[in-house]
């Protein structure tokens, strides 16, 4: 199961709002959902918050996977939710004497193929009408 943030429309037309819901990725927009985060209200004046989500239960989504859409994103970034950066395992660092060493062995290898290739000889078949045409003559020849 896909979790995602993303808002929930409510209100009517021309006064809408927004529920910060946690629903399954397949489940429609308005629909069924697991959590309500909070709220967001593009038309709230400034003494009222225009953004009020629980940050605890965004951080606990946010570390079991749930993918924030792109609007839930920058209003996470506004209230102050940092979404948790996945640890990589640094790549290790080739040092110059494993560069030279391989350098070496791609040039051994490249001069194996070409000896191979020059001991190879390619014969040419000889085409039946080719090979009947000196028979005859060897025939030929004999008698």
């Amino acid at each position: 199961m896909s979790v995602v943030i993303r808002l929930n429309i409510r209100g009517r037309k021309h006064l809408a709002f927004h529920k910060v819901v946690v629903a399954d990725s397949r489940s429609p927009r308005d629909g069924r959902h697991i959590e309500i985060l909070g709220h967001y209200d593009p038309l709230a004046k400034p003494p009222v918050p225009a953004v009020v989500i629980d940050k605890e239960r965004a951080m606990y989504w946010l570390s079991k996977g749930a993918q924030p859409s792109e609007q839930v994103a920058s209003l996470l970034k506004k209230v102050g939710i940092v979404r948790p950066q996945r640890a990589t395992k640094p790549k290790k660092k080739k040092t110059v004497e494993q560069k030279k060493a391989r350098v070496v062995a791609n040039k051994k290898a490249a001069a194996a193929k070409k000896a191979i290739v020059k001991k190879v000889q390619v014969k040419k078949i000889p085409s039946k009408k080719k090979a009947a045409a000196k028979a005859a003559k060897k025939k030929g020849a004999k008698k």
